[in-house]
């Protein structure tokens, strides 16, 4: 194999394929990457086998050919070289990269020793704006929980149904839903449960790139392609809760208040919460106000009072300010609207005027 390509593009390839590799494997292929020519581009592809990434750069390539090579290494390599002309060449039992005055060597691990990357084929792939589905995800994700006692609820439900796409990701203690209208109906409805730490790389893979993700999915499998990178991710095995018979379907008060004084207030509470994370909010509608009160016996105290639109009765709950945090950090219109029954009740927190997301989040019992 000889290739030539650019510094910057080898770097970007290799950044896209490098997050799922650990330096505790115990399979030494397993902190390879894969790097070959196809179709006059250079693929790099790694996988943990549970997550496999594979993306393309493009390159001159003047002899085909494939290797593996540590990931780790070439990676802390490239990151290092000028941006120049990089040329990789292959030896019996080793990579020779050379690019100005650098000339290194990497030793290499047999091509048939790396795990077969599976593929996912369809002729009709769900097709979605790469940022609306990045910003869905973020919606949600955090909401799952971190408990790989139950498997089934550290991952997110995608759930396809005819014109709509849920996500939807909980703890038990919270519970995050957003709904993504497709372009297209689709013909086949389907759920499967997507690792955590996959959703987080195909937010990560989007960024802030303009494209469509494509998703295909299967029984045991679902593939994410969007621009140059393709992810294909095991699904979780198990039945994800029916999380629908929770969520309330009437309140006692409404609270409509500005977002972003209201992440201020909380974290400023925050200060003051110690290791309890807890914070005392008490609306009033006589005085149209959303007061939030925290106290440590070691720190001191807080109190924030923020000027709202309170419909309903008064009265008070305590919450976990950072569930809190997490649901308006991903928010983006200016107001929310927050849904109460009582201070024993789960709440309701939504974008003002937009049905397409909610995250109910459980009180904690003073």
């Amino acid at each position: 194999m000889k290739v030539i390509c650019t510094q910057e593009n080898l770097k970007t390839g290799l950044m896209a394929v490098g997050r799922i590799i650990s330096s505790s494997n115990s399979l030494p292929i397993l902190s390879n990457v894969l790097i070959k020519t196809e179709n006059s581009l250079l693929k790099l592809s790694s996988t943990n086998l549970e997550i496999a990434i594979t993306t393309f750069v493009r390159c001159k390539v003047e002899e085909e050919g494939e290797i593996t090579v540590s990931c780790k290494t070439i990676s802390d390599l490239v990151n290092n070289l000028p941006n120049k002309n990089i040329t990789l060449f292959s030896s019996t039992g080793q990579v020779n990269i050379e690019t100005e005055n650098y000339r290194t060597f990497i030793k290499t691990l047999p091509t048939d020793e790396f795990p077969l990357i599976p593929t996912i084929e369809s002729t009709d792939p769900l097709s979605l704006d790469g940022q609306e589905f990045k910003n869905s995800l973020d919606q949600v994700v955090f909401a799952a929980s971190t408990n790989q006692t139950q498997p089934e609820m550290s991952g997110i439900l995608l759930d396809l149904d005819t014109n709509i796409l849920k996500l939807a990701a909980t703890d038990r203690y919270r519970l995050a839903e957003k709904q993504v209208m497709l372009p297209k109906k689709c013909l086949v409805s389907q759920q499967v449960i997507v690792p955590q730490k996959t959703v987080l790389e195909i937010s990560r893979i989007i960024g802030s790139q303009k494209g469509n993700v494509e998703i295909v999915f299967s029984d045991t499998q679902v593939s994410f392609r969007f621009n140059d990178t393709n992810v294909i991710s095991r699904v979780v095995d198990g039945q994800y809760p029916e999380y629908k018979q929770i969520i309330p379907t009437s309140f006692i008060t409404e609270v409509v208040t500005k977002k972003q004084p209201l992440i201020n207030a909380l974290k400023t509470a925050g200060i003051f919460t110690q290791n309890t994370n807890s914070v005392k909010l008490e609306y009033s509608q006589e005085e149209q106000v959303l007061i939030l009160n925290t106290e440590s016996q070691d720190v001191g105290k807080s109190e924030v009072r923020l000027s709202s639109e309170v419909k309903g009765k008064t009265g008070s709950l305590i919450l976990n300010h950072r569930y809190v945090l997490d649901c308006l950090n991903v928010i983006e219109t200016e107001q929310v609207l927050i849904k109460i029954i009582d201070d024993s009740s789960p709440s309701v927190i939504t974008p003002e005027g937009k049905k397409d997301y909610f995250y109910l989040v459980m009180p904690i019992k003073s």
